[in-house]
């Protein structure tokens, strides 16, 4: 990406100290519009979740690649075409109060975010075999459905096909590498996608790796924290944004930070 460009993209990009994950996970079921308006309610600013495609194709919140640990379905994913998909419970699992969520397509998840007025981290999670075909259609369906000028949201994969063909197809999208325990290249790898932030598990983060990661210039995020010690840990390290099922467990362990990210992609301090 060109400098010229990033710094552009990057002045649009807010990302706050706390986001949701999967929506607010620990208090609705994750990847619905109901975890959505409850990370909302808490007052959250950004939420995560995981979009991939139904067996037709249609952009959907969803992590696994089966049905069967959240809906009262079964089978994979990618066999299953979305009218399916719709008559399935995403709710009843979590909780008898939320029986009858269900299934949301990435359309109506980002029609909620614009009318609540908060961000997004929109992980692509391709099932197997279909990464670049999910990161186009989840950045075509971002294209229609998220107003060009509003900025607030970010993508972000483990998929580095996936990251390379919304590079390709939405260049004006802010790109995040996710990484579980490939750090050793996790810079290089960013840099090569132009992506603007990494995306770290805590448990294979450290304060050195931290400093290097800021060094480069990168926003640092990592997932999925809901201890407040380890929480302040990270912050003292440097880590801009904390990823967290709960954030009302976390409350003053993790203060917000709302400076303006810079033309390299970078939070400053507060």
């Amino acid at each position: 990406m060109a400098a010229s460009l990033l710094a552009s993209v990057s002045q649009k990009l807010r990302l706050p100290r706390l986001v949701g994950h999967r929506g607010e996970a620990a208090r609705a079921p994750e990847n619905t519009l109901a975890a959505i308006r409850m990370a909302a309610a808490s007052g959250l600013r950004w939420v995560e979740f995981d979009a991939k495609l139904s067996g037709d194709g249609v952009p959907i919140l969803f992590h696994d690649d089966t049905l069967d640990r959240t809906t009262n379905g079964e089978g994979p994913v990618a066999a299953t075409p979305f009218a399916a998909i719709r008559t399935l419970d995403a709710g009843a699992w979590f909780s008898a109060a939320f029986a009858g969520e269900p299934v949301p397509t990435l359309a109506e998840a980002l029609d909620l975010l614009v009318a609540l007025d908060i961000g997004a981290n929109v992980e692509i999670k391709p099932c197997p075999g279909r990464d670049m075909e999910t990161a186009q259609a989840v950045c075509a369906t971002i294209g229609t459905h998220w107003p060009r000028d509003r900025g607030g949201l970010l993508i972000s994969s483990f998929s580095r096909s996936a990251l390379d063909r919304a590079r390709e197809v939405a260049l004006d999208l802010p790109r995040g590498l996710l990484v579980w325990d490939r750090v050793g290249t996790m810079i290089e790898d960013a840099a090569a996608l132009d992506c603007v932030s990494i995306h770290c598990a805590h448990q294979h983060l450290t304060a050195r790796m931290a400093r290097a990661v800021k060094q480069a210039g990168y926003i640092l995020v990592v997932y999925t924290v809901n201890e407040p010690a380890l929480a302040r840990q990270l912050i003292e390290w440097g880590v801009d944004t904390i990823i967290t099922d709960d954030s009302g467990t976390l409350g003053a362990a993790a203060p917000e930070n709302t400076g303006r990210v810079s033309d390299r992609g970078e939070v400053p301090a507060t």
